[in-house]
C-alpha cells in the first residue's frame, strides 16, 4: 500500500514540474492599420474609415489615420478619388456601378495598400415576406428560487430571398422601432385625443452581423424563409409602464447585396464575437481580410473591401392578439428616425390659444 502510495506522489510531482503557464501574445499589436469600408451605390453609405490598432490593455481612444490618399479604382483605369471628410473618414463623389469590377487603394506614410478587386453586384431584393408565429424558451422565476422555463408566444419575420448567378450572398442591417404615446390625466378639453407626448425604442443587432447565403452553394434558386424579426406579443415587455400605450411596430430593413468572399469574412467575424473562451474558439488570425500592403507585404492590415448594392425597405405593423392575424403595410417613405432607445416629443397641457399642439414626429405611422 505505501509503495502505491510512493508512485502516485511521484507521478504527481513529474506532471506538475511539466506544467507552464501559457502567456498568449496579444498585448502588443499597437499601430497597424485597420480598413472599414462600406461601398453601396447609395452615397450616403459610403465611406472608408481608417484607423490604427491599440494594445490589448490600452485604455485610450482609437487613434484615426488622417492625411491618406484613399482612391477606387474602376476596371484598372478609372480613379475615383475620395475626400477626408471628417477625421479618418473618407468619401466619394460618384457610386460603383453594376457588373464593373473596383478595387481600393490607401497612399499613406509612404506605404501603398491595395485590396483585392471586387465585382459590383445587381441591386437586392426580397421575393416573399412571412408573418410565423413561434415560441421561445424564456425562464421565469417561480417563487421557489429556482427558474422555470416557459414557452412564450412571439411573431416572427421572414423572407425569402432569389439567388442568381450575379448575386448569392446578402447582409442585413436590421432596426425595430416600437411607437408608444401617453396621455396624460390632466388634459384640457381642447387637446382631448392628443397625445401629451410621442415616443419610441429602438432596437437594433449588434452582437454580430446578419447574413444569408444558399445553404447548399447553389448559384441558383432562393433563400427561403430567413428569419429577420422576432417580437413578443405582449407590449409589456417592451414598456417600462403600463401607463404607457403601444402604437405599433416599424421595421427598417436595410438589405445588402454582396460576395461569397465578404459572406465568409463576415461569418468568421461572427465567430470570433461568439467565442466562449473553449479550446476550439476560432483566433485572430483566422479572420483573413483581401487588403495587403503592396510597398512592405511583412505589414499586417486588418479589415475588408467589399462593393455592396443596396435597397432599404420598411414596415408597418400593429401586434393583434392570437388568432387575429397581423398585417403588414410597406412604407414607401424614408424619413430619418432618430437614433437612440427613447425620444419624446411633449404637447404643452396649456399651450396658449394661438398655439397649436405639437404633432407627432415627421416619420411617425
Amino acid at each position: 500500500m505505501m509503495k502505491t502510495l510512493f508512485y502516485l506522489v511521484c507521478a504527481m510531482l513529474f506532471l506538475s514540474s511539466c506544467e507552464e503557464q501559457y502567456k498568449a501574445d496579444i498585448e502588443y499589436v499597437n499601430g497597424q492599420m485597420v480598413v472599414e469600408a462600406r461601398i453601396t451605390d447609395n452615397l450616403s453609405k459610403n465611406f472608408v474609415h481608417l484607423t490604427k490598432t491599440r494594445n490589448f490593455n490600452d485604455m485610450v481612444s482609437v487613434v484615426a489615420i488622417t492625411g491618406a490618399t484613399v482612391e477606387l479604382i474602376e476596371n484598372k483605369t478609372r480613379v475615383i478619388k475620395g475626400t477626408e471628410s471628417s477625421t479618418g473618414y473618407y468619401t466619394f463623389s460618384a457610386v460603383p456601378v453594376t457588373g464593373r469590377s473596383y478595387f481600393l487603394r490607401i497612399s499613406v506614410l509612404g506605404d501603398l495598400y491595395e485590396s483585392k478587386e471586387v465585382i459590383m453586384p445587381p441591386v437586392p431584393t426580397i421575393s416573399n415576406l412571412y408573418n410565423v408565429k413561434t415560441t421561445k424558451t424564456v425562464f421565469v422565476n417561480s417563487g421557489e428560487g429556482m427558474p422555470q422555463p416557459f414557452e412564450k408566444p412571439y411573431q416572427e419575420i421572414d423572407v425569402d430571398i432569389p439567388v442568381t448567378k450575379d448575386l448569392t450572398h446578402y447582409r442585413f442591417d436590421l432596426r425595430s422601432v416600437f411607437e408608444w404615446t401617453y396621455d396624460s390625466t390632466f388634459i384640457p378639453p381642447s387637446l382631448v385625443g392628443i397625445p401629451t407626448a410621442y415616443g419610441f425604442y429602438s432596437y437594433q443587432e449588434k452582437n454580430k452581423f446578419v447574413i444569408a447565403g444558399p445553404s447548399d452553394f447553389s448559384q441558383t434558386g432562393t433563400i427561403q424563409k430567413f428569419p429577420l424579426f422576432q417580437i413578443s406579443y405582449n407590449a409589456l415587455d417592451y414598456l417600462y409602464s403600463d401607463t404607457l400605450k403601444a402604437k405599433g411596430w416599424i421595421f427598417v430593413i436595410e438589405q445588402y447585396g454582396t460576395s461569397q468572399e465578404s459572406y465568409d469574412y463576415h461569418e468568421n467575424l461572427n465567430s470570433q464575437f461568439s467565442a466562449v473562451g473553449s479550446l476550439f474558439d476560432p483566433v485572430q488570425n483566422q479572420v483573413n481580410g483581401n487588403i495587403i500592403c503592396k510597398s512592405d507585404p511583412t505589414k499586417i492590415v486588418y479589415g475588408f473591401f467589399d462593393l455592396n448594392s443596396y435597397q432599404q425597405y420598411r414596415y408597418y405593423f400593429e401586434l393583434p392578439t392570437p388568432p387575429i392575424p397581423l398585417i403588414l403595410r410597406q412604407i414607401f417613405r424614408f424619413p430619418e428616425i432618430p437614433p437612440g432607445f427613447k425620444w419624446i416629443m411633449r404637447t404643452d397641457p396649456n399651450p396658449p390659444v394661438s398655439q397649436p399642439p405639437i404633432p407627432p414626429p415627421i416619420w411617425w405611422e
